[in-house]
């Protein structure tokens, strides 16, 4: 484990709120180098995880990031991104919050997460419609990924569990 407050004593654009070793919380600017730095501190975080598993994680956290800078700032360049890495023996948790109004997920028609069976590559077509860049496929991938992906009501805040137990959680609720 490596400690953020060292890692980003230099950065400007990221600010260490809460550095424990089990609960490191950050504010970072919604930039790509920002983003850059922080995907470098998770990567360090998890280097001793399995190197598929690790890297489908960093994956799945930049994907978050990304679409957390790209959609969620709007035009608001002070706005920060919150970012929260906690980790037990048992399980890993990322969540990320920015200060954008959020979405909907069954109404993000340039997502692939939205397209009917019969038309995989529908949201293709509308990105290009609509002038975006290729993709739309990240929240799809996060979601083979994490084992639970939980957004707020608002849709600004997303929440993603890896259980690192082969049979996801100790105890089940009818246990509790």
């Amino acid at each position: 484990m490596v400690d953020a407050r060292q890692i980003f004593a230099q950065a400007s654009q990221v600010k260490v709120e809460s550095a424990k070793p089990e609960w490191t919380q950050i504010l970072m600017q919604p930039t790509m180098d920002a983003r850059n730095l922080v995907m470098g501190y998770i990567r360090c975080e998890i280097s001793d995880l399995s190197g598929e598993l690790g890297e489908q994680l960093a994956l799945a956290v930049d994907e978050l990031l990304r679409n957390a800078i790209e959609h969620g700032r709007g035009d608001c360049t002070q706005c920060s991104v919150e970012f929260t890495y906690i980790r037990t023996p048992h399980m890993i948790q990322f969540q990320i919050k920015d200060h954008g109004p959020g979405f909907a997920m069954n109404s993000v028609a340039h997502a692939a997460i939205n397209n009917p069976p019969e038309e995989p590559l529908k949201h293709a077509h509308y990105r290009t419609e609509m002038g975006m860049r290729p993709g739309g496929f990240g929240i799809m991938l996060v979601k083979q990924i994490a084992d639970d992906l939980i957004y707020n009501e608002a849709g600004n805040e997303v929440l993603l569990v890896k259980y690192l137990v082969p049979d996801g959680p100790i105890h089940s609720a009818e246990q509790l």
